[in-house]
């Protein structure tokens, strides 16, 4: 969506400076922008420069919220600012722009995200070593994780009149193994006391995180970790950030979370 965005902010601009004023209005409705950035917005001059200061906003925040202004540009009392907008803006479309970009990745191996954890859940492997040991040494096998394990078969090649060497099999850590959450809203609604008790990470988590400005900002002015996760979390308003805020944990709490899910 950025993309779009980009390549036809020209155009974005004549069209959508006839009336800066009113595209502002809906913008914050839609809270695509914070407070300060409106109030930064109304006050510049001239109506061109406003809307390249908002495009640049935009494109800014992400993929998600360039999606979110494309769907505005859609609206009627929106795009009836500019015959032109709304002859374009009907061209665009984003759930079409999702699905190809999920084809690409399929194509070039990139698999989706939910595809990804689907196979994962359902693949087997099955496991064949050969292995050889010298003389007084052991043999321990290589740790396999991420997979479901069908039988493994173990070749043992002891030295020259040794019998006694033998395969020691290492099985995965449970804790090495992240499955799939399927309902990732649930899933922090379930464990929300214990996520507010040990979660210590904070600020690594929101960086990773896409939220506006000012819920940054009311997470990152509690006091304590307790906190700031408590507040983070009713930021949690949709499935696309729990999603996103279940990836950030994994990544800079994962010992928790491997906790969390084992019990889950």
């Amino acid at each position: 969506m950025d993309k779009i965005i980009l390549e036809n902010k020209p155009k974005l601009i004549k069209c959508l400076s006839s009336d800066s004023e009113l595209l502002l209005q809906h913008v914050q409705a839609k809270k695509l922008i914070t407070m300060s950035q409106y109030n930064e917005l109304m006050d510049m001059k001239p109506k061109e420069r406003v809307i390249i200061k908002l495009l640049d906003i935009i494109l800014s925040k992400g993929e998600n919220v360039c999606r979110k202004f494309l769907d505005l540009l859609k609206e009627d009392d929106v795009n009836e600012i500019s015959p032109e907008l709304r002859d374009w803006i009907k061209t665009v479309d984003t759930e079409y722009q999702k699905t190809e970009e999920d084809c690409k990745r399929r194509e070039s191996g990139d698999r989706p995200i939910q595809e990804t954890a689907n196979m994962a859940s359902h693949s087997c492997i099955k496991v064949k070593c050969n292995i050889s040991s010298s003389d007084g040494s052991s043999i321990f096998s290589p740790v396999i994780t991420g997979r479901s394990l069908c039988p493994i078969e173990f070749n043992t090649t002891a030295p020259s009149g040794r019998s006694d060497v033998q395969a020691n099999y290492q099985k995965p850590d449970r804790d090495s193994q992240q499955r799939p959450i399927q309902d990732c809203p649930m899933f922090l609604k379930k464990n929300f006391s214990l996520l507010v008790q040990k979660v210590r990470n904070i600020n690594p988590i929101i960086d990773d995180l896409v939220l506006h400005d000012e819920s940054v900002a009311n997470v990152r002015a509690k006091s304590t970790d307790q906190e700031k996760m408590r507040t983070l979390l009713g930021y949690v308003n949709c499935e696309s950030i729990a999603k996103d805020l279940v990836t950030a944990l994994y990544k800079h709490e994962k010992p928790l979370m491997n906790e969390l899910q084992n019990n889950y």
